[in-house]
Parts: C-alpha cells; structure tokens; sequence
C-alpha cells in the first residue's frame, strides 16, 4: 500500500511540475520569441516546442500586438517585465519637434538622428524633413477618403485630438507598420470602442519592401490605407476577428491606391491552398487573412449596388456585440452569415461563398478590369488525363476545390461525372473549349447526380469544383466518371468557427478554457493532433462529435474558475505530453504498470488466499 501510493504521488507531483512548464513557458516564450527576446528553459524545450505555422511574422504587426495584450495576464511577470515596452508608446532617441499634419487629424513623432531618422531632405527649407511632411498628407487623405466612404474614423483621446504616428525602422522586424490599441472609450452603439496608436517604417527602402518594384510612397500609401483601418476596426469594436480585420485593411489598400497593386501578391497563397477555411488564421503562408481580401471584392461587387457598402456594413454589424468570454474575439462567420440573411441583402454565406468559388475559375470580375490578369488563376488539387476516375475529399467549413479532367487522345465526346455530396455541399462544372469559351454545366443536387458534358474530345479542359458551403467542417463529396462514387457521411456535429479554428476546424473548447487563449501552444498543438490524427478515421471522429458535443457547457464552467482551470491543467498535462512524445509515454506507462504490477497482484493473491 505505502509502495503504490508513493508512486501516486510521484505521478501527481511530476504532472504538477511538467503542468507549471506547460502552462506559462511556452505562451511565455512564444511571445518573447516573437519579439526577439527568447529566454526558453531546457525543460520548457523538451515538453513542448512551438509549432512552426504559429511563429510565423506578419507583414502588419497587428495581429501579435493585439494578441500580446488579450494574453498579458497570462504571461509570467519576468516576461510581462521584458515585453511592457511592446504596447507603450515608442521613446526615440532624439525626438524632434511634434509635426502636426495640415488637416490637424494627425501628429507625427520621428527622430532626428539614428537608425529610427527618417530621409534628411528638405527641399523646403522649413526644418522639417520632407518625407514627414509626405507622411502627413498621406494620412490626411486616407483620412478623407475614409471619411466620404461612411466609416466611423478612428477615435482618439481626448476627444478631437491628433491621431500619433511614430517613425520607426520596422524593416528588422519585418513590419510594414503596427497599430495597437490604446484606451477603451465606449459610447453609443460602440460598447467596446478603443483607440489607437501607430508605428510606421521610417523610409519604405529596406529590400523587405522591394524598392524595385513599389517606390517608398507607394510602400507608404498603401500601409497608411492598410493601418489607419485597423486604427477604425479598434474604433468599431476592439475584440474583431483578426483574419478579417487583415482581410479588409488589405482589400482598403487597392480601394484607395489602386495604382500600387502589392495586394495581389497574397492571393496565390490562397487559391492554390483553396481546401483551406475561409477563416484561416493570418498568415502570409497560406493567404489566411491577407489572399482572403478578394472576397471582399467580390462581396462588393455583388451586392454594394442593391444597398450601403457591404463591407463597412460588416463593421457596423460587429460593432455592438460582445466578446464570447474571456476577451476572445468575436467570429466574423456568423457575423457575415447574419448580415448576408438579412432584407438588405436577402441571400446566405454559402451561397455568396460558392458564387465566389465560381469566379475563381470564370474571372468574369466586375470592378478593376484592367487588372483581372493580376488575379492568380485557378488551382486544381488534381489533374486527370486517364479515365475512370474515382476520388473523394473531405472539406472543412467555407472551402473549395478543383479537379481538372483532359480530353485522351481516344477520349468519348461526352464526359459524365457522377457527384455524390454530404448535406452543405455544392457542385459545378465547367468545360473550356479549345477556343477559349467557358461553358458551366450545375448540379442541382449532389445525390448521385450525374452530369453529362458534351464536347469533351474538343475541349480545352473539364473542371469540376466542389465547395463546402456551410459552417460546418469535414463535409464529403465523392465523384467518379463511371458513375460509381464511393458513399459519404454527414458530419454528426457543427463544429463551431472560431477565430483561432485552424484548416480543421474550430478551436478546442476545454483545451482553450484551461489555457486561456486558443494562440496558446498547447491548444494548438491539441488542435493539430486532432486534424492530423483524430479526425483521419472514424473511430476519431465519433470521438471529436461527442466532444464538441457535450464540451462547450463544461469549457464555459471551467473558464469561470481559476482553480478549475489549474486542476484541468493538470490533467491535460498527461496528453499533451503523450502528444508530443509518444513513444516516451508509452515507455513510461509501460514502467508505472510494471511498477503497480506486483503489490497490485500480491493484494490480489492475499484476499483470494483470504477467501
């Protein structure tokens, strides 16, 4: 007895050590990683290592500022110590007299001399370098055109004063700018309204922004457009979802500077990664966030002659509502699914998301003509050149596909293609003659329905695009061309979209609960776990529909108690552990059974011999 319950406390205290490590180290290094101070302990290193998608920098700081102060309470005081500076106004080494700009909506603070001095020139002779003075009317007409599109501009503290921009090398960091927010200033139909300040690159000339291809003014147009509307979001309501805050500062940037066209580069990475999510988190990687934009393009394009401009109705519609609990932000999906059903628009999400799905491959875009050719091409996840053909694929929430068919040399002059499809799922296809003409071909249903599309030894290419439409991960849609598609199954349970729901899906509730932010390493490594293993089979994914089925309620308890908060960490500790070290785990198990094995078994033999 005395021999087992030592090795119950060993465990206990161990998990208790490990659960220490677990729950501040690496939340606590990821940031001080991110910002260039990294201090990881050996044993933070070998529990646990941050995945490589969720180090990555941005382009805009926004994102890891604002992530920084949901988290701050979360970090140790060691590192709250080293990272304070990262949301207090800059102090530069030489500040020069404050400019304010002419319309007096801006002040701008830069140095005079050092690596944070911005160009010296000054043709005017005035005393102020001319590059602060091009800064200054940048924003102050980013500021009117902001103003005569209806936006609420971005409020400021006192009341009426100049909004601060700060001059400061960024190239290091890799940032075209940052804005973070400031002070909360709540009033009328804005509850939680916040204000702003901003830092800017102090010249545009560092290779990261290729000077080549973008002059330093229009490296500075477009940051001014792209930051001054996060400095609006915070405005409208501080817990926005980050994806579609980059989203529409990016789409901002080609709406008022339509002349510079960087914006472009971000797409790519999204068309040719399409089974992503609609809402994936920000990332340069995979178009998450910034390649998104364009559909806002083609969100305006369709609906912004039928009532107000869609986009800043999106806002508006964000701007009352609260956060979901403990300053998470708010998902922008059920936002957009709300404001599309309502006698404005009169339509749905899906049905705007698969009408986008189409255009893809169409490119019959509406605005901006002359730069259609700008707009990556689509991308298919399979080519096919030998028949038949058999496939199924599995799409998480608001996500696309094509697959491409070639006409063989001896090929039929129909083609058939049979699509069986899981509820939410929608289907077309298109032929492309040898001349060029696109032709579309619908399923009405996906119930086995299958298309016949004529004129397939001629043509150029068929493509089939399938689209999950709904908010709802791991539909499946089956496709065959001899009309024998494989069956498929509806997901048993919604998974509900977060903004921190990675390509698989929405955010693991408890894991997210006990951790306090779903960007903590732990949660994303337990979300990863479960896209990559989990969800790969069915005995999986029963587990992960009774999970998100009956979690929210207890995550929602757990989250109100800190206590509750620290027990459940201790339990986690086990399987986060077992995650990343399996094989040690398994090992370790091994030995605890091995240890237990003998007194458990001698027990056993005394009360059998007993009685």
């Amino acid at each position: 007895m005395n021999r087992l319950l030592t090795c119950i406390s060993l465990v206990i205290v161990t998990l208790l050590q490990f659960s220490a490590a677990v729950q501040a180290g690496p939340l606590d290094d990821y940031y001080l990683q991110q910002f260039g101070a990294s201090q990881s302990t050996q044993l933070q290193k070998a529990v646990l290592s941050v995945s490589a998608d969720v180090q990555e920098s941005a382009t805009c700081g926004m994102p890891l500022k604002k992530a920084l102060r949901r988290d701050w309470n979360l970090l140790e005081q060691s590192t709250q110590k080293v990272l304070a500076k990262q949301l207090a106004y800059p102090t530069l080494a030489s500040e020069a007299p404050l400019f304010t700009s002419a319309g007096g909506h801006f002040v701008i603070h830069y140095s005079t001399t050092g690596t944070d001095a911005p160009p010296p020139a000054d043709l005017n002779n005035d005393g102020v370098p001319d590059w602060v003075e091009t800064v200054a009317a940048t924003f102050e007409n980013v500021y009117t055109s902001y103003g005569t599109m209806g936006y609420r501009l971005a409020p400021t503290l006192p009341a009426g004063s100049p909004f601060n921009i700060y001059l400061l090398d960024l190239a290091p960091q890799g940032y075209y700018g940052v804005t973070t927010s400031d002070k909360h200033v709540p009033s009328t139909g804005y509850p939680n309204a916040y204000t702003s300040w901003m830092e800017l690159d102090n010249n545009f000339t560092d290779a990261i922004y290729h000077p080549l291809t973008y002059t330093p003014l229009q490296s500075l147009q477009i940051t001014a457009a792209h930051e001054y509307h996060h400095a609006i979001q915070y405005g409208y309501n501080y817990y926005f979802d980050t994806w579609y805050a980059e989203a529409t500062s990016t789409w901002m940037e080609d709406e008022l500077y339509d002349n510079v066209n960087q914006s472009y580069s971000y797409i790519s990475n999204w068309f040719t990664q399409s089974k992503l999510a609609l809402d994936t988190p920000v990332s340069t990687t995979t178009g998450g966030g910034y390649g998104r934009w364009i559909f806002n393009r083609y969100l305006s394009e369709t609906h912004d002659p039928q009532g107000p401009p869609i986009i800043r109705s999106a806002w508006e519609k964000l701007a009352p509502l609260p956060s979901p609990g403990n300053g998470a932000d708010i998902p922008m999906i059920p936002v957009l699914e709300s404001l599309l059903s309502s006698t404005t628009y009169a339509t749905t999400l899906g049905t705007d998301f698969f009408g986008f799905a189409k255009r893809v491959y169409t490119r019959d875009w509406t605005t901006h003509k002359n730069e259609i050719n700008k707009i990556h091409v689509y991308s298919p996840v399979e080519t096919y050149s030998t028949y038949p053909v058999n496939n199924t694929v599995t799409l998480p929430h608001y996500s696309f596909a094509y697959f491409r068919f070639l006409p063989p040399s001896s090929s039929p002059d129909n083609l058939n293609i049979t699509v069986t499809g899981t509820s939410g799922i929608k289907a077309t296809a298109f032929i492309t003659s040898s001349g060029g003409i696109v032709t579309e071909y619908p399923f009405i249903t996906v119930s086995g329905t299958t298309m016949a599309i004529p004129y397939f030894s001629s043509a150029s290419e068929v493509v089939l695009l399938v689209a999950n439409t709904t908010d709802v991960d791991n539909h499946q849609v089956a496709f065959s061309t001899d009309g024998t598609p494989a069956p498929v199954t509806d997901p048993t349970t919604p998974t509900p979209t977060t903004s921190g729901s990675s390509s698989g899906g929405g955010g693991c509730f408890i894991a997210t609960a006990t951790y306090g932010s779903y960007l903590h390493p732990q949660v994303e490594l337990l979300r990863h776990f479960r896209d990559e293993h989990l969800l790969t089979n069915a005995p999986g994914r029963a587990f992960v529909a009774f999970y998100y089925r009956y979690s929210p309620p207890l995550a929602d308890f757990i989250s109100r108690h800190s206590f509750l908060r620290g027990v459940t960490r201790v339990l986690l500790t086990p399987v986060v552990v077992a995650v990343v070290h399996p094989a040690a785990s398994a090992a370790g198990l091994l030995l605890a059974l091995a240890v237990l094995y003998r007194p458990v078994r001698r027990r056993y033999l005394a009360r059998v011999a007993v009685g």
